[in-house]
């Protein structure tokens, strides 16, 4: 098998990609400029990890300080680091010192010198260097942001907030948006059509809905009226002094029928629609509520809308397995999931070649907040991508040309054409 993967590897670390999901700065002069290695790397995910293992939140808070020396920060840091730096975030981070900074492994003994290259790399061009000239990335669709340079990204906008309005600095702001006073149900829904048709004219590509962090992904069809009964909340706190948020709950049906006229809205537009599912970043959650199968109503009543599931649903990758069986309008994005769980993502790929048309899978998404990460994420899901494909070589399945062949695929072709990118 060994043979099989360096031959395909060879092959694979060489593609141009598409990234198919980010939460990147949208300008590389919208990075942060007052930190350091410490706060960037521990921005996103492997904080998680290193809460997991036992940091105290308010020692988490305390390395977050751009004031404190780096040394104080790895004494405080460091038994949870060692504990967590063999999982997928902590490797992660390890290749990426490694390829961009020339630092063997993350440690006591390297920290200083890490951190002074790193602030180095705060200059114009580190972008380029990441994202274009190692990663190979030809683009990289970018989470809620229409201003983003469009030599690295491309725009996916959300609608969350016309789906789950939360305050009435939520209305506000879908006012200031859409140019118009929200007073009824109809306005409310004009509202949202005037704001996605400007998001689109402003080069957004797909819509996007992260609400399992928030409740069930299970939608249902419900009627108009039940609906604008759950509208009507939002100005039963009209009243409450100007200064505070003037919070309220629109209820679940509200919520699930908006859902469902955001997706008329994708289906008349010819949008994918990526929904996050599984695993919800930060520590705790109720898992159940991302469990993409709540969906399948979805897939049923708008077959022509396609649905790019995010994160193999892991943990129930093999649910979504099944669903991008059963539906032709369902795809498997493993954006994030090569650094959840690089093993998860060899077998959950195995058991999809056997079982899912390989044009309906997306190798990679990086979903980092710090472009450092970016490289290491990729390169695993290189590796992964390669050890999936050569395990299948070797039980005869295809040839290894065959397999250079999908991995292209599911790399670049693929998410090329689900997106739509042109």
């Amino acid at each position: 098998m060994q043979n099989a993967f360096n031959e395909i590897f060879e092959y694979v670390k060489e593609l141009i990609i598409i990234d198919s999901h980010e939460h990147l700065p949208h300008r590389e002069d919208a990075r942060e400029k007052d930190t350091d290695v410490i706060i960037e790397y521990l921005a996103h995910y492997f904080n998680r990890d290193l809460i997991s293992a036992g940091l105290s939140t308010e020692d988490f808070q305390r390395v977050m300080d751009p004031d404190m020396p780096i040394m104080e920060k790895w004494d405080i840091v460091e038994p949870f680091w060692n504990y967590s730096r063999y999982t997928g975030y902590g490797r992660s981070l390890d290749i990426s010192a490694k390829a961009l900074y020339n630092i063997d492994m993350i440690s006591r003994d390297t920290i200083e010198e890490l951190n002074d290259s790193f602030k180095k790399s705060l200059e114009p061009g580190h972008f380029k260097r990441v994202l274009k000239d190692m990663s190979k990335i030809e683009v990289s669709l970018l989470d809620a942001n229409l201003e983003c340079d469009p030599y690295f990204f491309r725009s996916v906008y959300r609608l969350d907030d016309f789906i789950y309005p939360k305050s009435h600095r939520d209305v506000a702001e879908i006012e200031k948006k859409s140019g118009i006073r929200i007073n009824t149900m109809d306005s409310w829904l004009e509202a949202c059509e005037i704001v996605l048709d400007k998001a689109l004219e402003a080069g957004a590509v797909a819509l996007k809905s992260g609400l399992a962090y928030d409740r069930s992904l299970r939608y249902d069809r419900v009627t108009r009226y039940e609906a604008e009964q759950g509208f009507n909340e939002i100005f039963k706190t009209l009243n409450s002094p100007d200064w505070g948020d003037k919070p309220f709950d629109v209820g679940k049906p509200f919520q699930d029928y908006m859902m469902h006229f955001v997706l008329s809205l994708a289906n008349k537009r010819n949008l994918t629609f990526q929904f996050h599912t599984g695993l919800q970043e930060g520590n705790g959650n109720l898992i159940y509520n991302s469990d993409p199968s709540l969906l399948s109503n979805l897939f049923l009543e708008y077959p022509d809308v396609d649905f790019d599931i995010f994160h193999i649903g892991y943990p129930y990758q093999h649910v979504l397995s099944a669903l991008a069986k059963n539906f032709p309008n369902v795809y498997i994005d493993m954006c994030w999931a090569h650094i959840i769980s690089p093993a998860a993502c060899v077998n959950a790929l195995i058991e999809w070649i056997d079982s899912v048309p390989y044009n309906k899978i997306t190798a990679f998404g990086g979903d980092y907040l710090l472009v450092d990460a970016v490289y290491g994420h990729q390169y695993l899901a290189r590796v992964n991508v390669s050890k999936s494909l050569a395990h299948k070589v070797e039980e005869g399945i295809f040839s290894t040309d065959e397999a250079k062949h999908i991995a292209k695929a599911l790399f670049y072709d693929n998410p090329k054409r689900i997106f739509k990118l042109t």
